[in-house]
């Protein structure tokens, strides 16, 4: 990868340059999400479309959960040893190059071109070429826009058809909330009224990503949120969810990723933070009711990132410790609250 990562939101050029290459290995972001995987797919389908080879890739594989998106099953786990000539890196939805994960960050080091496309506060600017557009929705939203520019710059359509409209709005319902989080805007409704045209329906998509749910999966959550607590006045709430109740349930890691929102919504609270133990390590989910209560700066304390009203963070330590010092740093957000108003 080069070193030399430069600034750059220019649709028209991103797109010339990937419509240079033959094929593209596209990677997000570990344990992904609905706009991970929606982004990610989106844009292999995309780019099929317009003649380019694509392969997808995530650490953590295909999730059935997120089926509904088209593509998402057909995810390799596995990257190849090196990248064949040729052949351009994008990776898609990751603040920075570690959000791809232990085992792939030296492939995407070692890439000779990446290009990075992300709407992440604090974006680490790691790729060869950064499209990334803060102000979006999700980076489906972006990936939306390139493929248009995409479109535009070779006078072909047919790069956004149905499979890439469902991708792309199972992307954007995901990272928005359903489009109740700050970060919807005018233009993220444009985007997925065209998405809906093409065949992408968000009734059909919002009961397959949200509305269908496990009977083991329904008792971690009861038994988690029976046992949250609130601190700071009631201003802040943490959810535990650790692996004997997980086993005990007979559920997935996947399962508690509802609670962090669930938390949030606990009248009075401000900032909940959503505790996941998995194996040696902590994964922590952090949600605030608002982006003037920046998340985002407790996470990037502990090592991860994100939004300023949604954030995350892994710690490999003891819970004692970590809940003891995530606790300072939250209450140092609440006593202090940005004066933005609108998410990053």
């Amino acid at each position: 990868m080069s070193d030399s990562s430069q600034i750059l939101q220019d649709l028209s050029t991103v797109a010339d340059t990937i419509l240079r290459y033959k094929e593209a290995i596209i990677i997000s972001h570990m344990n992904p999400d609905a706009d991970a995987f929606g982004s990610s797919c989106g844009l292999a389908s995309g780019l099929r479309n317009l003649g380019i080879v694509c392969t997808v890739y995530n650490e953590s594989g295909s999730i059935a959960r997120y089926s509904v998106i088209p593509g998402v099953l057909a995810v390799n786990k596995t990257l190849p040893p090196s990248v064949a000539e040729g052949t351009v890196v994008i990776v898609c939805d990751c603040g920075a190059a570690e959000r791809v994960g232990d085992s792939y960050l030296p492939f995407v080091k070692g890439a000779p071109f990446v290009i990075n496309i992300d709407h992440h506060n604090k974006n680490s600017l790691f790729g060869t070429l950064n499209l990334v557009v803060e102000s979006a929705s999700s980076t489906s939203e972006i990936v939306y826009d390139l493929l248009s520019a995409m479109q535009l710059r070779i006078q072909q359509e047919g790069a956004i058809s149905k499979d890439v409209a469902v991708a792309l709005m199972a992307g954007i319902i995901g990272d928005t909330g359903s489009f109740r989080y700050p970060s919807t805007s005018p233009k993220t409704f444009l985007v997925a009224h065209d998405l809906y045209v093409r065949g992408a329906k968000p009734s059909e998509i919002v009961q397959e990503l949200f509305g269908s749910v496990t009977l083991p999966a329904l008792r971690l959550q009861s038994e988690a949120l029976s046992r949250i607590q609130l601190y700071s006045d009631g201003r802040f709430a943490e959810v535990l969810v650790t692996a004997e109740m997980i086993s005990r349930v007979g559920a997935e890691l996947l399962d508690a990723d509802s609670l962090a929102e669930r938390g949030r919504d606990v009248q009075g609270v401000c900032v909940s933070a959503l505790f996941k133990q998995d194996g040696d390590i902590w994964r922590v989910s952090l949600r605030s009711r608002s982006p003037q209560w920046d998340v985002s700066v407790v996470a990037r304390h502990f090592g991860g990132g994100g939004h300023k009203a949604a954030a995350a963070f892994r710690w490999g330590s003891d819970l004692e410790s970590l809940q003891s010092e995530l606790r300072v740093k939250i209450q140092e957000v609440l006593d202090s609250p940005s004066e933005e108003s609108s998410s990053g």
